[in-house]
C-alpha cells in the first residue's frame, strides 16, 4: 500500500470524523475509496505535528473508518489545511516548514505559493488584471483617507472594504452612496450593522477601528443582477484530472437585503442554471453560462502557466451586472466542495440529495481523485523518487 498525504487541520487526538469540516472529511472519504483500487491509502496529517525526523502523528483511512497512526510524510500531498500560519507557528514555522518539505522532495498540491497569491486579495487582483484588464474589479491597497473613498465612489456607488486575506465573509464593510447619502454597512458572523447618512471621515473612523493593524483593501462595488431582488454570484469551480480542466457550476444566493451572498454569512446554494433561467429566460442563462465557461477555461489555463502540472483545483467567484457581464470578484486555491457537498459530512447525506451530489460532489471528487492518481503513478514510475530525500 503506498500513502497519499493529506495536510488538514487535524487534531491526532479526535476523531476526525467529528473535528474536520465537512468539505475536508468528504474528500478524504471519497478520494480514498476511487483510491483504493490503486493500492493507495489516504494519510491525514497536520503539518504543525511534522517532526524534523520527517514523520507526523495522523490517521488512515480503512474501509472508510479512520485509523490513529504515525509514519513517515508520503512524498505526494494533498493540501488541504486552512491558517496554515498559525498552526506552524506551534511547529517549526512556516518559512522553514516550506523549506523542509521542499529539500526532502515532499510535493505539495495546492503549492503554498499560489496558495499565497490567491489569499491576498491585492496580488489576485494583479494576476488576474495580467490576462484580462477589465474582468477583476478595481482594488487597491486601503488607504483610510478620504480622497480615495471618494474617488472609488466616483467609480461606483457602490464600495466593498474587506481584509485583504479572506475571513468566510466576515468582517466586510459595504459603503453605498444614493440620493447623496452614504450608508454603511457592516458583516461579521452573520449578522449585519447598518448605519445610514454617515459622513466619510466617520466612515474611515469606525474602519480604521475595526482593521486596526490588519490589512484591508478596497474594491469596486457592481451593480448586479439579481433573483428575486436578491443578489447572487456565481462560482465556477475548476477541476484538473492531470490531463485537462473541468468547470463545476454553483450559484450563492444572498438574503434579501443582503451584500454578501457568502454561505457563511446567510447565502443559499443553488443550481446555477435553474436560478438563471428563472432570472433572464433559458437563452440568455445558456449564452451567460457559455461566457463564463470560456473566461474561466482561460483563466485556469494562465495562472496553470504560472505553476505547470501544479494546480488541482481553482475557485472563481463572478458577479454579474444588469447587462449580464460577469465581474471577477474573488479567486480561491481551495474552494471547497462544489455545490452542497461542503455543508454536511458524508454519513448525514440525505436520499433526496443524491442528484445533487451526483452534479456537484461525485464529478469533483472524481477529477481531484485522477489528479492525485497520475501524481502517484508518476512517483511509482521512477523508483528513486519513491523515497523521500534524507
Amino acid at each position: 500500500m503506498t500513502h497519499l498525504g493529506v495536510l488538514c487541520n487535524l487534531d491526532p487526538a479526535a476523531d476526525p470524523r467529528q473535528q474536520l469540516s465537512p468539505s475536508v472529511l468528504n474528500r478524504a472519504h471519497l478520494i480514498g475509496k476511487l483510491l483504493k483500487a490503486d493500492g493507495i491509502q489516504l494519510f491525514l496529517y497536520s503539518p504543525k505535528d511534522v517532526t524534523p525526523d520527517g514523520d507526523a502523528p495522523g490517521y488512515a483511512f480503512e474501509n472508510g473508518a479512520p485509523v490513529s497512526t504515525r509514519q513517515a510524510l508520503p512524498r505526494v500531498n494533498a493540501n488541504w489545511s486552512y491558517a496554515t500560519r498559525r498552526l506552524l507557528r506551534q511547529g517549526m514555522g512556516y518559512q522553514p516548514f516550506k523549506r523542509w518539505m521542499r529539500e526532502r522532495g515532499h510535493d505539495v498540491y495546492v503549492p503554498y505559493d499560489f496558495s499565497e497569491l490567491v489569499s491576498n486579495k491585492l496580488k489576485a487582483f494583479d494576476a488576474v488584471r495580467a490576462w484580462n484588464a477589465t474582468l477583476h474589479p478595481h482594488t487597491e491597497a486601503f488607504a483610510a483617507t478620504v480622497d480615495q473613498i471618494e474617488s472609488f465612489l466616483e467609480r461606483s456607488a457602490l464600495v466593498f472594504i474587506k481584509p485583504r486575506a479572506g475571513h468566510k465573509g466576515n468582517r466586510i464593510f459595504v459603503l453605498r452612496r444614493s440620493g447623496g447619502r452614504d450608508l454603511l454597512d457592516y458583516y461579521d458572523s452573520r449578522g449585519r450593522r447598518s448605519l445610514p447618512c454617515i459622513s466619510t471621515e466617520a466612515i474611515l473612523t469606525l474602519v480604521d477601528t475595526v482593521t486596526r493593524r490588519e490589512h484591508y483593501i478596497v474594491q469596486e462595488g457592481i451593480a448586479s443582477l439579481r433573483h428575486h431582488d436578491a443578489v447572487f454570484d456565481v462560482r465556477v469551480v475548476m477541476v484538473n484530472d492531470g490531463a485537462g480542466w473541468h468547470e463545476l457550476f454553483e450559484t450563492r444566493l444572498a438574503p434579501v437585503g443582503s451584500a454578501l451572498s457568502n454561505v457563511y454569512q446567510g447565502g443559499t446554494i443553488h443550481v446555477t442554471h435553474d436560478l438563471l433561467t428563472t432570472t433572464v429566460g433559458a437563452r440568455r442563462a445558456k449564452a451567460m453560462e457559455g461566457r463564463l465557461r470560456e473566461i474561466s477555461h482561460g483563466l485556469a489555463q494562465h495562472l496553470e502557466s504560472r505553476y505547470p502540472g501544479a494546480l488541482p483545483e481553482i475557485g472563481f467567484d463572478y458577479v454579474l451586472d444588469r447587462d449580464g457581464e460577469p465581474h471577477l470578484v474573488e479567486v480561491n486555491a481551495k474552494p471547497g466542495i462544489a455545490g452542497i457537498g461542503s455543508e454536511r459530512r458524508f454519513f448525514d447525506w440525505a436520499v433526496e440529495e443524491k442528484p445533487l451530489h451526483e452534479m456537484w460532489t461525485i464529478p469533483h471528487m472524481t477529477h481531484l481523485a485522477s489528479f492525485l492518481r497520475r501524481k502517484m503513478e508518476a512517483l511509482r514510475s521512477t523508483p528513486e523518487l519513491q523515497e523521500a530525500r534524507p
